[in-house]
């Protein structure tokens, strides 16, 4: 009889990103972490091991290989990582035919026939799907194609072929947003002390109160739903716990919290929403002391000191505002609620009352022209720290996706069949026809423009040499203090036999004790060399400040033997007891795990 084991592997993959903020800061997208958090706690047939493997974090993922034994991946995708994820479903079932791959995220979902067609895919997921992802794993597990298909059918919100033919299930309702209360970030490959996140992401609602046409988020996430304010308190403690544990990086003791709602702060006419956010932010006050938040908001909370107060109390000192453009007819074209005379207005307030403001613009609406591009530029480094561009870029579910004709990657009209540049999706050049600009002047544009901002891409590139800075010194100190310890020893121990030759009996006796004992300690350093390249800093420290002074004490025992020499006999040995007690500490925290690390 085979027996089967109860226990899957499961790999969820964010593929690399071919542009934007994601490849230098690698904060993670939350979709992978909820989905495997709902596979924790499934209680289905088997117990899924989850292993979240985000490319821009953890390096290029070899499909032969590095899914060897894995029962089930898992992919999802942006726009521009759309085909590095096809490819990587594809090469999963050539390697491993037997491996299931489900697909998934705004890409995948609203274009399923193009999953299908440069994908290698069982199933794939439309929206979102912690409700229904552990049934899904069963039912592929259990049941082979030709006879799944009847399970299949009950599962609502997916795509699979039958047959050669699509067949979409219907989804009805919408889910909890906190269906899981907590993201799964443990499950994070080499996210560890040594490799944190450069910040942590919390969740606390989806979907969104406006309708702007450009945006996938309204057809993505449906509706706009608060988690309780149970969740809220409960993810912000998991980043509280997670910056203690050194999974996040901390700087004198603060970190970064990215909030990632695409309204954070609903505007002053959504009463409701605004009413329930402002009681809940005069709450948190009390968990987010060490934390430096960021979220999106409109620039009508301009008009709302109440709201905007209780976010820089709760410790939101940075707000990303979509400003988009400071033409009214573009803005009045693409549903955007306001007027740029008032946005200005609104964004000198926010200023006034300390906010780090990131403007978000889009160029190449349909008003723009080359002038009007380049004073939004002046206009809007006037009124905003930091700011972001995108060229209008069409994306899936939008009305853009089906008005706008694509262009291939040589900037000509694109050939009916072919797949789409999507590489060229990144908002750095148009990707779409349009009478007054080529492909190619819209890169001169941005470039142009670009020159004129102060881009918080290049704030989040700082943040990834400074990480990258910090882990590279981190183990470059832990290799040092190795070294300077076996040489501050070695120095103890000449200095030990220079002063036992004209010493008393009793002197020498003493002094071959203390040899004894710092032999001793010298080979318990050795045994845990690898526990100090992962023991807290400061311990690491004050060891090695310990053994600098035990040799320079040793060397002033050199001379003659006075009243004095039995004091500092003394103290040498309880310095000895002391570096024993601390390397203990480090043999004992260290094997169990507990490793952090200090802020750089």
């Amino acid at each position: 009889m085979v027996v089967t084991s109860r226990i899957k592997k499961v790999v969820l993959l964010q593929p690399a990103s071919a542009g934007g903020n994601f490849e230098y800061i690698a904060i993670p997208r939350q979709g992978m972490l909820f989905l495997s958090g709902a596979l924790a706690q499934w209680e289905g047939e088997f117990l899924y091991e989850r292993d979240i493997w985000f490319e821009d974090r953890c390096g290029v993922i070899d499909p032969d290989k590095d899914l060897d034994g894995i029962d089930i991946l898992m992919v999802t995708a942006l726009i521009n990582e759309a085909p590095r994820g096809y490819q990587i479903a594809r090469q999963a079932k050539q390697y491993h035919p037997e491996i299931i791959t489900i697909g998934g995220g705004p890409q995948m979902g609203p274009l399923t026939d193009e999953a299908f067609d440069n994908g290698d895919f069982d199933v794939v997921v439309q929206r979102e799907a912690e409700d229904i992802i552990g049934q899904l794993c069963d039912i592929l597990l259990t049941r082979k194609p030709g006879e799944r298909e009847a399970y299949l059918d009950k599962v609502p919100g997916i795509s699979y072929l039958r047959d050669g033919q699509l067949v979409q299930t219907r989804r009805s309702g919408l889910i909890n947003p906190d269906f899981v209360e907590l993201p799964d970030f443990r499950s994070i490959r080499d996210l560890t002390a040594e490799n944190p996140m450069a910040g942590g992401v919390i969740e606390t609602t989806r979907g969104c109160t406006e309708k702007c046409t450009y945006c996938q988020v309204i057809q993505q996430f449906l509706g706009y739903r608060l988690v309780s304010r149970e969740t809220e308190i409960k993810r912000l403690t998991q980043m509280t716990e997670m910056a203690a544990d050194g999974l996040i990086h901390s700087r004198n003791g603060k970190f970064q919290v990215f909030i990632s709602d695409d309204l954070h702060p609903p505007p002053l006419r959504a009463v409701k929403y605004r009413d329930e956010r402002l009681a809940r932010l005069q709450f948190w006050k009390d968990h987010t002391q060490n934390m430096y938040m960021i979220c999106q908001a409109r620039a009508e909370i301009g008009q709302d000191p109440e709201l905007a107060n209780a976010m820089l109390e709760a410790n939101i000192k940075m707000a990303y505002i979509g400003v988009e453009s400071d033409n009214a007819e573009n803005l009045k074209l693409v549903n955007k609620r306001q007027e740029p005379g008032q946005m200005h207005t609104d964004l000198v307030a926010l200023n006034d009352m300390g906010f780090s403001l990131v403007a978000m613009t889009i160029i190449g609406l349909p008003y723009d022209t080359e002038e009007s591009i380049m004073a939004l530029a002046d206009w809007v480094t006037q009124v905003s720290k930091y700011q972001t561009v995108n060229f209008l870029t069409p994306l899936p579910a939008t009305s853009n996706w089906d008005d706008l004709v694509p262009l291939d990657e040589n900037g000509d009209l694109l050939a009916e069949g072919q797949m789409r540049p999507y590489h060229l999706y990144t908002g750095r050049q148009f990707v779409h026809y349009d009478e007054r600009w080529t492909m190619a002047k819209t890169r001169d544009l941005f470039d142009q423009y670009s020159a004129r901002l102060t881009p918080v891409d290049d704030l989040y590139r700082r943040i990834f040499r400074i990480l990258r800075n910090y882990r590279l010194r981190l183990a470059s100190t832990s290799r040092d203090l190795g070294d300077s310890i076996t040489a501050r020893l070695a120095d103890a121990t000449d200095s030990l036999k220079s002063w036992s030759d004209p010493v008393s009996m009793a002197g020498r006796e003493f002094g071959e004790n203390i040899s004894q004992r710092v032999g001793e300690l010298a080979e318990k350093l050795r045994s845990v060399s690898q526990p100090l390249a992962n023991a807290r800093r400061e311990v690491v420290e004050n060891i090695g400040a310990d053994i600098s002074e035990l040799a320079d004490s040793l060397k002033d025992l050199s001379g003659p033997v006075n009243a004095g020499s039995s004091e500092l006999a003394a103290s040498i040995s309880g310095r000895i007891n002391d570096l024993t007690e601390m390397l203990n500490t480090v043999m004992s925290d260290s094997g169990r795990g507990r490793t952090t690390t200090t802020s750089d």
